[in-house]
């Protein structure tokens, strides 16, 4: 699996787990979240749409539900069925 590197497109969940020096299948373990569901939301070809496991990322990752969505990924997406 490649390594989470810092760049301009990298999701709240990536940073945070940069920031922990964890990688996605860590956090997968962690939290139980499917690794391909996390990599997917990595990928933004899937929005995380499932609060309960917003929920335990979030606290595998020290923080908020609200810190680590992207409403404006939401937005755009509405936006395109209308």
């Amino acid at each position: 699996m490649p390594r989470l590197s810092a760049a301009a497109n990298t999701t709240p969940i990536d940073k945070k787990c940069l920031e922990l020096g964890i990688s996605r299948s860590e956090l997968s373990r962690r939290s139980g979240v499917p690794l391909p569901t996390l990599d997917a939301w990595g990928r933004r070809t899937r929005l995380p749409r499932d609060v309960y496991q917003l929920y335990k990322v979030a606290q595998v990752l020290g923080c908020h539900i609200e810190d680590i969505i992207e409403p404006e990924l939401a937005e755009a997406e509405e936006s395109g069925r209308e």
